[in-house]
């Protein structure tokens, strides 16, 4: 008898078209700002933009104190981030 162990594998919940307009605000407020995604990084406390970039692209599902960080370096409310209309 054989015995197998496996590795349980955790579901995450993932809206991307969600992300992909949350991403565009993200980018539209930035622009608006007149910040670059390194300056915006620089914002909020990360060394690389890849983060923002990939944020604006809808590709990652990011963590809500990374969206307060967002939205206190891009001085709006959070509201103006999620809006989806």
């Amino acid at each position: 008898m054989s015995f197998y162990f496996v590795k349980k594998v955790k579901l995450y919940y993932r809206n991307d078209e969600f992300l992909i307009i949350i991403g565009r605000n993200v980018r539209k407020l930035r622009t608006t700002a007149g910040l670059t995604q390194t300056e915006l990084a620089f914002l909020c406390n990360d060394s690389d933009y890849s983060q923002i970039n990939r944020i604006e692209l809808g590709k990652i599902n990011f963590s809500v104190s990374y969206l307060t960080l967002l939205s206190t370096a891009l001085k709006v409310d959070i509201d103006d981030i999620i809006i989806t209309n």
